[in-house]
């Protein structure tokens, strides 16, 4: 498994562009995130997330490659960067500088980036930016004018076949293939 960061990386011990700040609540998750003195862009979040909701991100400086690799997340990930794996989330989205080379197994996919592989979702949506190769399994599929989507579709009814089922550890997981 090889894991690359592209772009400038800072010298040990030098200071982050802004000021960060960690702070825990009662019954919350550690956060952290940059204070008000950040750039608006850097707390700005994608518009099919809300405010409430915890979102992984993948960044556009990192690539993850390797082989049989499965990348789970139990709420929401978006991924702006390079991977080579199999990803199993309840939410996922594809920024438009986003490449995924595998599955994608979630219950709502959003693809403005490149796809090559399998995409399992109840609900599927490709932007108008989106390039996929590869097969779709959903209940509902939107395509955008303009995005390219060479492959098959087809149809699910029961949404339990392509859904990410949660394992008793708490892991979205593959759904069982039929």
């Amino acid at each position: 498994m090889v894991f690359k960061r592209t772009g400038d990386v800072r010298p040990s011990g030098s200071e982050p562009p802004f000021p960060m700040q960690s702070v825990r609540t009662e019954g919350s998750h550690w956060n952290s995130g940059p204070t008000s003195a950040a750039p608006a862009a850097a707390q700005s979040r994608s518009r099919t997330h809300t405010d409430d909701d915890e979102v992984s991100v993948i960044g556009n400086d990192l690539s993850i490659e390797g082989q049989s690799i499965t990348i789970r997340c139990r709420g929401s990930l978006r991924v702006n960067g390079n991977i080579q794996a199999d990803l199993h989330s309840m939410q996922l989205e594809v920024g438009a500088d986003g490449s995924i080379n595998g599955s994608i197994t979630a219950e709502t996919v959003d693809v403005h980036g490149k796809v090559n592989g399998a995409i399992r979702g109840v609900n599927v949506h490709l932007r108008s930016t989106s390039q996929v190769d590869g097969e779709v399994w959903s209940q509902t599929l939107s395509i955008e004018q303009g995005a390219s989507f060479e492959g098959r579709s087809r149809k699910v009814t029961d949404p339990a076949e392509i859904a990410p089922q949660v394992t008793p550890n708490g892991r979205a997981g593959p759904p069982p293939l039929r």
